[in-house]
């Protein structure tokens, strides 16, 4: 079973919620991309102004006693150190000839007794090295060196940012709560706009909606004006105008070939008829193929004239001009009228219709037309009569709930697959698989659907205990008797 489709207004806002995220996400990318170059270029500046003032502090008898590498040298180093590093800070002379110089504030005791975090930042690397940073246990720094001239060492940076595990955490959780937001306040916003956006299409559609066919024959409903509609609908709008006119035109013709039928066909037809039997009637001693033929005209033009009946019944419902009389009806007295009428059919002896049932029962009164209830029984008894064996009984019965009165005619035939009993009341629908080689127009079930619901009642095929199939009809009870 297929997925139901999301509407254009639900994939709008999918759509825009989705790219709302996408690039929130992508701006928080780039913004820890900007951050972190930032920090670096800084990081850089800092060192370049730090390496710059320690050189110019380290001249005359200083950078003397460093080159020969005298305690003297060393605590001036390590004094210009001292003045540059910090708690978050440290700076360093590294000496790849000799042990570096670290500077001797009590500021940096955190840095001096992590020896993995210095050896991960080249303690005592030789050479230039451009800023970079480094993860190490879940903090992030930035180092970098500048070699001091004349071989007397490389200065060394170890910045701490100051990015711990903790404040990652919560600032994804800040930023997770600020894209929630921007989540609901972006859909309440699409859902508004998107509404403004679509309310023409609901408004074409509203106007496509009360496209129908009046009893005039004239096709109701307003033409869409193309101009007044935005630019991706005017193709639609025009469109419909067409389709309009198109089914004015087809409606037009269906009116012109119902009268036709009416005055050319139905009137030949009951000639052919009436005229047949009368020639039965008065011709004798005819042999009996020959009386056989005249039987089979008779029978072709009842069934013609009734295909006939069915298809103006048809297009009368489509055009609304199908006219019931509709008054208070007793059910029973309709059944017996129906059983009357089977009675001299071949296949009337087969019908068994249980005759007690309840006072109540027999008294029971709908709202219907009694010659249109009958044909739709009379239809429905016919049809379980041509679909099963012809050995077999075809049970009508009788019952009612406290609000409806229900007959229901049940076959031994083949019976109706589930997926199939909707169908069957479609005008011209035809199953070979469940209905053998019989020939039928199609339109015989379509008729008695479209009776029963003008009369305010319903059929359906309903389940029965045994093979076959239960044609079930169903009336409402009238007021005095609901």
């Amino acid at each position: 079973m297929s997925k139901p489709m999301l509407s254009i207004q639900q994939r709008l806002g999918v759509s825009l919620v989705a790219l709302v995220s996408v690039s929130y996400g992508l701006l928080m990318a780039t913004n820890e991309l900007v951050i972190r170059r930032d920090r670096l270029q800084r990081h850089e500046r800092l060192v370049m102004e730090t390496a710059m003032s320690i050189e110019q502090n380290l001249k005359g008898p200083a950078r003397a006693s460093l080159s020969t590498q005298t305690p003297q040298g060393e605590q001036a180093v390590r004094a210009e150190l001292n003045n540059f590093s910090a708690t978050r800070v440290l700076v360093w002379l590294s000496r790849p000839q000799a042990q570096p110089i670290f500077p001797s504030k009590s500021s940096v005791e955190g840095f001096m007794q992590n020896k993995p975090l210095l050896e991960a930042a080249g303690v005592n690397a030789a050479g230039m090295q451009k800023p970079r940073s480094f993860n190490f246990e879940g903090q992030t720094y930035f180092t970098c060196s500048m070699p001091l001239p004349n071989g007397l060492g490389v200065l060394r940076f170890l910045e701490d940012v100051g990015v711990s595990p903790a404040s990652r955490r919560d600032n994804a959780t800040i930023l997770f709560v600020i894209w929630l937001l921007l989540v609901l306040i972006s859909s309440l916003l699409i859902r508004q706009l998107t509404s403004a956006a679509i309310r023409p299409l609901l408004g074409l559609q509203s106007v496509m909606d009360d496209l129908s066919l009046q009893p005039s024959g004239v096709v109701g409903g307003e033409r869409v004006s193309a101009d007044a509609q935005p630019l991706e609908l005017r193709g639609i709008a025009n469109s419909y105008n067409l389709l309009a006119d198109r089914l004015q035109k087809a409606w037009t013709q269906q009116q012109l070939l119902m009268r036709a039928v009416s005055h050319e066909l139905l009137t030949p037809i009951t000639l052919i008829g009436s005229n047949a039997r009368r020639l039965g009637r008065r011709v004798t001693g005819l042999p009996d193929s020959e009386r056989h033929l005249l039987e089979s005209v008779q029978t072709e033009a009842g069934r013609v004239d009734r295909l006939v009946r069915d298809l103006l019944d048809l297009a009368r419902g489509d055009s609304g001009k199908l006219s019931l009389m509709v008054l208070d009806v007793a059910v029973m007295d309709v059944v017996r009228e129906a059983l009357k009428d089977a009675e001299i059919l071949p296949w009337g002896s087969r019908v068994r219709f249980d005759q007690s049932i309840s006072a109540e029962l027999t008294a029971a009164m709908v709202k219907g037309d009694p010659d249109r209830l009958r044909q739709c029984l009379l239809n429905v008894l016919e049809n379980a009569a041509k679909y099963s064996p012809a050995d077999q009984p075809i049970d009508l019965r009788l019952t009612a709930t406290d609000t409806a009165v229900q007959i229901t005619v049940e076959d031994r035939g083949k019976g109706i697959p589930v997926e199939e009993r909707d169908l069957i009341f479609q005008p011209f629908y035809r199953s070979n698989e469940t209905r053998g080689q019989e020939v039928g127009s199609g339109i015989g079930l379509a008729i008695v659907r479209l009776l029963m619901e003008r009369m305010g009642g319903s059929v359906a095929v309903v389940d029965c205990d045994h093979q076959g199939t239960a044609m079930q009809f169903e009336l409402p009870l009238t007021d005095a008797h609901a």
